[in-house]
Parts: C-alpha cells; sequence; structure tokens
C-alpha cells in the first residue's frame, strides 16, 4: 500500500501486502509468462543462424572462425555453444537460455535500483520491463538480445546507484561502479551496441558526479576501453560486412515504428506517456525531475548519449536498427516509472496507480500475439513436410536464400536429399527441371509470395504445379499431391 513516510515522502508498506510480496508477485507472474509456450514459434533465419554456429559438433576452430565472420562480439555464442553440449539444439533448449536472462532482468529491476528510486518507481519499474513486448519477445528468442537487456538493465540502473550516491556515501559510490564497470565489459563483448551504453553509462556518471569521484568514473571508464580496443581491432579483420549491408537500404521510418511496437507496444502507450509527461510539467511537477541527477535527466542524458554515438557512427557505417536501440529500453522505462512516482506526489497513490495500470496494460496487449498467433516465419511446418513426403530421401530440392539454414533441418535425418540454392534476389526458370525421386520442386521460407511472384521468380504456372502455404513460407510440388 502506498502511503506517507513521517517526513510526508512517499512510501510503500512492507507487510504481508506491501512493498516486498508485489514485486515478488510481478516478477513470478513474468517469469512464468516467459517460460510458457516457450517453442510455441518457430525457429526463424536469425535464431537458425545462432544453432549453426553453435553447433557443438564443430570442430572448436571452425567455431570460432564462425564467430569472427558475424558482426557480433563472442559472449553470446560462446554461452549457447556449451549449452547445445549440454541439451541440444531444440527450440525449448535453444531459447531456454534467454528466458533465463529475461527472469534475471526482472529481479534486476526489481533489486538494484535501492534507494536510487522512490519506492513507487521501484515498484513500477519491473512492472514495466515485463508488460514490454519488445522484451518478452526477445526473452522468447535464441539471439543475444535477451543477455544483452539484461546487461543494459545493470548498466542503467548502477549508473542511477552512482550519480545519485550521497556525499557521504563512498561506499556506495564504489559498489555501483564496479558493478558499472564489471557489466560494461560483459556487454561490450555480447553486442556493440553494449559498449555504446557502457560509454554513455560512463559519461552521464562523469558529467553527473561530484568533482572527487571523477577520477574513479575515469579509472573505470579506461579500464573498459583498455580491455574492449584490442577486441575490436582483431574481430574487425574477419567480421563479414556483408552481414550487416542490409541496415543501410532499410527504411528508417520502419526502424523507428518496430522500436516504438517493441517498446511501447504501439501509438497509443506512447502517446499516454508522453501526455502524462507533459501533464505534470504543465501542473508544475517539473521541479524534481528537472533535478541535476534525478532518474528522469540520468536516463534520458544516457539514451541520448547512446543514440547519438550510433548515429554518428552510421555516417561512416550505418548501425542503427530498432532491435540495436533496445539497450535504452531500461532507461526510457525508469523514466516511466519516474512519471509514476511524481503522479503519487503530486495527486496521490490512486492516480498513480490508475498510470501505470493503464501504461502496462496498453503496453502489454501485443505481448498476447506471442501465444496465439504466427509471427515468425513457418521454417518448423515447411520442414515437416518436406521430410515426411515420400520420396525425399534423396533426390533435389531448389531452396530460396542460404541453403544453410535449410540444410539445418534435413543434414542429420535426410543427409542425401541434396539442397540447390537459388540466390536471394536472383531468379530461375524452374518450369523444365527433370524429375527425381523427391516430388517436391522448391522450398521457400521468409518471403510472403504470391502465384505472380512464383511465376516471375521462379518460372512456376498453376496447373501444372502446386502449393502448400505456410506463414511467409511453401513448399511447390510436382504433379501436386497438394491444391
Amino acid at each position: 500500500m502506498i502511503g506517507l513516510g513521517s517526513q510526508g515522502g512517499i512510501r510503500l508498506s512492507l507487510g504481508a501486502l506491501g512493498f516486498a510480496p508485489a514485486l515478488c508477485v510481478i516478477v513470478l507472474l513474468a517469469a512464468a509468462l516467459r517460460m510458457y509456450a516457450l517453442d510455441y514459434q518457430s525457429l526463424w533465419s536469425d535464431e537458425i543462424f545462432s544453432l549453426i554456429t553453435t553447433d557443438p559438433t564443430l570442430p572448436l576452430r571452425e567455431f570460432w572462425d564462425r564467430v569472427l565472420a558475424d558482426t557480433h562480439p563472442p559472449i553470446y555464442y560462446l554461452l549457447l555453444r556449451l549449452w547445445s553440449s549440454a541439451f541440444g539444439q531444440s527450440e525449448l533448449a535453444a531459447r531456454a537460455p534467454s528466458a533465463v536472462f529475461g527472469i534475471l532482468t526482472l529481479c534486476a529491476a526489481a533489486t538494484l535500483p535501492g534507494s536510487s528510486l522512490s519506492c513507487s518507481a521501484r515498484l513500477a519499474l519491473p512492472l514495466l520491463i515485463a508488460a514490454s513486448p519488445g522484451v518478452a519477445w526477445y526473452d522468447r528468442e535464441a539471439r543475444s538480445y535477451a543477455l544483452l537487456l539484461l546487461l543494459s538493465t545493470v548498466i542503467t540502473l548502477a549508473c542511477l546507484r552512482f550519480v545519485r550516491s550521497m556525499p557521504d556515501e563512498d561506499g556506495k559510490a564504489r559498489c555501483a561502479i564496479v558493478m558499472l564497470a564489471a557489466a560494461a565489459i560483459l556487454a561490450s563483448f555480447t553486442h556493440y551496441f553494449g559498449f555504446l551504453l557502457a560509454a554513455a553509462a560512463f559519461s552521464t556518471c562523469y558529467l553527473l558526479t561530484e568533482t572527487r569521484r571523477k577520477a574513479m568514473v575515469g579509472l573505470a571508464g579506461c579500464s573498459v576501453l583498455a580491455l574492449f580496443v584490442p577486441w575490436v581491432a582483431y574481430h574487425s579483420q574477419f567480421v563479414d560486412s556483408r552481414l550487416a549491408g542490409w541496415i543501410g537500404s532499410f527504411p528508417m521510418t520502419a526502424s523507428i515504428d518496430w522500436f516504438n511496437y517493441i517498446s511501447f507496444g504501439g501509438v497509443a502507450s506512447l502517446a499516454l506517456f508522453v501526455g502524462t509527461a507533459i501533464v505534470l510539467l504543465a501542473a508544475g511537477g517539473w521541479r524534481h525531475l528537472a533535478e541535476w541527477n534525478s532518474p528522469t535527466w540520468v536516463c534520458a542524458l544516457l539514451s541520448l548519449f547512446t543514440l547519438a554515438a550510433a548515429a554518428a557512427i552510421s555516417l561512416h557505417t550505418a548501425v542503427l536498427t530498432s532491435r540495436n536501440m533496445i539497450v535504452i529500453l531500461p532507461a526510457l522505462y525508469v523514466i516511466a516509472a519516474e512519471l509514476v512516482s511524481c503522479l503519487v506526489r503530486r495527486w496521490g497513490a490512486a492516480v498513480g496507480a490508475m498510470y501505470l495500470a493503464a501504461q502496462a496494460g496498453i503496453m502489454s496487449l501485443p505481448i498476447a500475439d506471442y501465444y496465439t498467433k504466427e509471427m515468425k516465419e513457418q521454417w518448423r511446418d515447411s520442414a515437416a513436410l518436406v521430410l515426411h513426403t515420400p520420396g525425399c530421401e534423396s533426390g533435389t530440392i531448389h531452396v530460396y536464400g542460404d541453403a544453410a539454414n535449410y540444410r539445418f533441418f534435413t543434414k542429420s535425418v535426410r543427409p542425401r536429399l541434396r539442397l540447390i540454392e537459388i540466390p536471394e534476389g536472383a531468379t530461375k526458370d524452374l518450369g523444365h527441371e527433370p524429375l527425381t525421386s523427391c516430388p517436391i520442386l522448391v522450398w521457400v521460407v521468409g518471403w510472403a509470395w504470391n502465384a505472380d511472384d512464383l511465376s516471375g521468380r521462379l518460372g512456376l504456372f498453376a496447373p501444372s504445379f502446386g502449393v502448400a502455404d505456410f506463414y511467409e513460407a511453401f513448399v511447390v510440388f510436382r504433379n501436386p499431391p497438394f491444391t
């Protein structure tokens, strides 16, 4: 229950129905949602890439060569390879580490803020993270982003703890900067945007802390830099820049729209967030927000510094995408949690609770789609059809795009089945291909094509061929058993 302390400050009762149990309920419910139906969605291309890279049967030298060719640092791949060696590469096994990282993110949000946030903000923060569509999405995906979100949360809260440390709390400040440095190193070797966030955090700490603590910040920041720069110089010699080539041609408006979706769930939730901030400012609630070391100011600087660095790098090499920008999600949710705190201070617990319920409720609406709708290209079901089609124990099938992704599903079950790659963007006339033992002519995943695309790109015209449709995938048969 929210109430007034003896000094007029806002506090939350720690009784049986109070603050600590409420935090536990939020974390437990969100953890259950992270683990529920973890394999409902099919693996998609990026997840398959992760599993191909971390195949435990690969020699260590080949594994490392694949890691170096990718655009991301190695920590997640190292962890996933160890995990795959122990638990295999099923959808459930592959995504379980990300779900665990997601649960740890909630625990960090619930426990790390301490006195750097008010009790109402501390309660709101894990709820907002639990309700985030983007966090829920990446916590259920075999990619590095769940780990990146965990480390981004620790970096954000460690930065906040340091800046908010009182002059007589040197021990707390030292612990915060050590936590920040440790998380910064791990985040930097997880994703390059982890380093950008870490650099922004050290810059924010240096800018906002008192003079006598600046040396501490500088030493910690330089230590991270000294460890990370040699890796960048080494990795740059091997990385395949073509893997990120799509970023430069991807519309920025589409990236912004998707970031709006993964951060706030859509326009309505974002409008509520911005509108509430405007109302508070108009009503004079800006005084608390404008304090030099307020959580809002700290997180705003953290976000701006990160995005400014990414924009500057993008002038040379495009790196700014909606997925990469998730490093600032914890900072955005701290700001939203502070809005709750300001509403409680100004108009009482009921108003703060109503805003929090509305913000979290609207924001979380897209999460239901993860459990009820197909949202990822259907590799699983299309592969099952290919593998269970009589005659396809051997023979030839054409595949569109990287054949390695298709071979991930066939290599152990159908080792004699030959896959012929049609490069992405290419066309080929398959209308007069010779018969083989396999009645499947072509298998395409990741493209929402129609009949015109089939005829124009592959020279296939009905009724000579039959098509089995899946979500962003299809299988084309000769002399069709499917119509």
